[in-house]
Protein backbone atom coordinates (compact mmCIF):
# COMPACT_ATOMS: atom_id res chain seq x y z
CA UNK A 1 0.00 0.00 0.00
CA UNK A 2 1.49 3.39 -1.00
CA UNK A 3 2.36 5.97 1.61
CA UNK A 4 -0.26 8.64 2.09
CA UNK A 5 0.63 12.19 1.13
CA UNK A 6 -0.96 15.09 2.88
CA UNK A 7 -2.21 18.32 1.45
CA UNK A 8 -0.27 21.01 3.26
CA UNK A 9 -2.12 24.20 4.05
CA UNK A 10 0.19 27.08 4.67
CA UNK A 11 0.26 30.83 4.57
CA UNK A 12 1.51 32.46 1.43
CA UNK A 13 5.16 31.68 0.80
CA UNK A 14 7.64 34.47 0.24
CA UNK A 15 8.44 34.77 -3.43
CA UNK A 16 12.10 34.55 -4.41
CA UNK A 17 12.96 34.55 -8.10
CA UNK A 18 15.94 32.42 -8.99
CA UNK A 19 16.48 34.42 -12.17
CA UNK A 20 17.33 38.09 -12.63
CA UNK A 21 14.48 40.23 -13.94
CA UNK A 22 16.19 40.68 -17.30
CA UNK A 23 16.14 36.92 -17.94
CA UNK A 24 13.35 35.80 -20.34
CA UNK A 25 12.53 32.88 -18.05
CA UNK A 26 11.78 35.28 -15.19
CA UNK A 27 9.19 37.00 -17.38
CA UNK A 28 7.49 33.71 -18.23
CA UNK A 29 7.44 32.66 -14.57
CA UNK A 30 5.90 35.97 -13.50
CA UNK A 31 3.31 35.79 -16.29
CA UNK A 32 2.28 32.28 -15.21
CA UNK A 33 1.30 33.70 -11.80
CA UNK A 34 -1.14 36.21 -13.31
CA UNK A 35 -4.64 34.89 -12.67
CA UNK A 36 -7.90 36.13 -14.13
CA UNK A 37 -10.69 37.23 -11.81
CA UNK A 38 -12.56 34.01 -12.53
CA UNK A 39 -9.49 31.91 -11.72
CA UNK A 40 -9.03 33.80 -8.45
CA UNK A 41 -12.65 33.08 -7.49
CA UNK A 42 -12.28 29.41 -8.43
CA UNK A 43 -8.99 29.15 -6.55
CA UNK A 44 -10.40 30.64 -3.36
CA UNK A 45 -13.41 28.35 -3.57
CA UNK A 46 -11.21 25.30 -4.15
CA UNK A 47 -9.01 26.29 -1.22
CA UNK A 48 -12.03 26.41 1.08
CA UNK A 49 -13.34 23.11 -0.26
CA UNK A 50 -9.91 21.48 0.19
CA UNK A 51 -9.76 22.64 3.80
CA UNK A 52 -13.26 21.35 4.47
CA UNK A 53 -12.40 18.02 2.84
CA UNK A 54 -9.55 17.56 5.30
CA UNK A 55 -11.99 17.95 8.19
CA UNK A 56 -14.33 15.25 6.94
CA UNK A 57 -13.93 11.53 7.61
CA UNK A 58 -11.79 9.79 5.04
CA UNK A 59 -14.07 7.80 2.73
CA UNK A 60 -13.14 4.61 0.96
CA UNK A 61 -11.97 6.25 -2.27
CA UNK A 62 -13.20 3.58 -4.68
CA UNK A 63 -16.59 3.19 -2.97
CA UNK A 64 -17.08 6.98 -2.82
CA UNK A 65 -16.36 7.26 -6.53
CA UNK A 66 -18.87 4.52 -7.38
CA UNK A 67 -21.53 6.30 -5.31
CA UNK A 68 -20.75 9.65 -6.97
CA UNK A 69 -20.82 8.05 -10.44
CA UNK A 70 -24.31 6.76 -9.73
CA UNK A 71 -25.54 10.16 -8.53
CA UNK A 72 -25.21 12.82 -11.25
CA UNK A 73 -26.73 15.40 -8.88
CA UNK A 74 -24.09 14.90 -6.16
CA UNK A 75 -23.04 18.14 -4.50
CA UNK A 76 -19.78 19.92 -5.22
CA UNK A 77 -18.78 19.44 -1.60
CA UNK A 78 -19.16 15.64 -1.75
CA UNK A 79 -17.24 15.52 -5.01
CA UNK A 80 -14.40 17.71 -3.77
CA UNK A 81 -14.17 15.71 -0.55
CA UNK A 82 -13.58 12.54 -2.56
CA UNK A 83 -11.19 14.38 -4.91
CA UNK A 84 -8.99 15.99 -2.26
CA UNK A 85 -9.00 12.93 0.00
CA UNK A 86 -8.13 10.79 -3.03
CA UNK A 87 -5.38 13.25 -3.93
CA UNK A 88 -3.89 12.79 -0.45
CA UNK A 89 -3.52 9.06 -1.06
CA UNK A 90 -2.76 9.02 -4.76
CA UNK A 91 -0.73 12.11 -5.61
CA UNK A 92 2.81 11.43 -6.74
CA UNK A 93 4.04 13.98 -4.17
CA UNK A 94 2.71 16.16 -1.37
CA UNK A 95 0.42 18.93 -2.61
CA UNK A 96 0.73 22.48 -1.30
CA UNK A 97 -2.41 24.57 -1.07
CA UNK A 98 -2.30 28.04 0.43
CA UNK A 99 -4.93 29.30 2.80
CA UNK A 100 -7.95 31.06 1.30
CA UNK A 101 -7.23 34.70 0.53
CA UNK A 102 -3.52 34.27 -0.26
CA UNK A 103 -2.49 36.58 -3.11
CA UNK A 104 -0.21 34.14 -4.92
CA UNK A 105 -0.78 30.57 -5.98
CA UNK A 106 1.41 27.54 -5.36
CA UNK A 107 2.55 25.36 -8.25
CA UNK A 108 0.03 22.73 -7.15
CA UNK A 109 -2.78 25.28 -7.18
CA UNK A 110 -1.75 26.41 -10.67
CA UNK A 111 -1.90 22.75 -11.74
CA UNK A 112 -5.39 22.46 -10.25
CA UNK A 113 -6.59 25.62 -12.03
CA UNK A 114 -5.12 24.44 -15.30
CA UNK A 115 -6.90 21.12 -14.86
CA UNK A 116 -10.25 22.85 -14.29
CA UNK A 117 -9.67 25.20 -17.24
CA UNK A 118 -8.80 22.31 -19.56
CA UNK A 119 -12.06 20.48 -18.70
CA UNK A 120 -14.02 23.69 -19.28
CA UNK A 121 -12.37 24.23 -22.65
CA UNK A 122 -13.21 20.69 -23.73
CA UNK A 123 -9.55 19.69 -23.86
CA UNK A 124 -10.03 16.20 -22.47
CA UNK A 125 -6.63 14.92 -23.56
CA UNK A 126 -4.85 17.81 -21.85
CA UNK A 127 -6.87 17.21 -18.66
CA UNK A 128 -5.99 13.51 -18.77
CA UNK A 129 -2.31 14.37 -19.24
CA UNK A 130 -2.42 16.77 -16.28
CA UNK A 131 -3.97 14.08 -14.09
CA UNK A 132 -1.36 11.56 -15.27
CA UNK A 133 1.38 14.00 -14.38
CA UNK A 134 0.38 14.24 -10.69
CA UNK A 135 -1.62 11.10 -9.84
CA UNK A 136 -0.54 7.47 -9.47
CA UNK A 137 -1.77 5.14 -12.24
CA UNK A 138 -4.26 3.15 -10.12
CA UNK A 139 -6.34 6.28 -9.35
CA UNK A 140 -6.11 8.25 -12.60
CA UNK A 141 -9.47 7.14 -14.00
CA UNK A 142 -11.38 8.21 -10.90
CA UNK A 143 -9.41 11.43 -10.50
CA UNK A 144 -10.23 12.36 -14.11
CA UNK A 145 -13.89 11.67 -13.39
CA UNK A 146 -13.88 13.71 -10.17
CA UNK A 147 -11.96 16.65 -11.63
CA UNK A 148 -14.32 16.82 -14.63
CA UNK A 149 -17.29 16.80 -12.25
CA UNK A 150 -15.69 19.59 -10.17
CA UNK A 151 -15.06 21.72 -13.27
CA UNK A 152 -18.68 21.30 -14.37
CA UNK A 153 -20.01 22.15 -10.89
CA UNK A 154 -17.82 25.26 -10.66
CA UNK A 155 -19.08 26.31 -14.09
CA UNK A 156 -22.71 26.05 -12.94
CA UNK A 157 -22.13 28.21 -9.87
CA UNK A 158 -20.53 31.14 -11.69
Amino acid sequence: MPASHAIRFQPEASRVLAFPRSCPTAGRLAASQQLTERQRLDLDRLRWLAMRAQLRPKPDFEAACYVLAGDPAASLERTTTAFFRGLCDNASSEMTIYRPGARTASDDELWLLRLVDSWRAGEDRLAAALVSWRVRPQARRWMRFLSARIAAALEETV
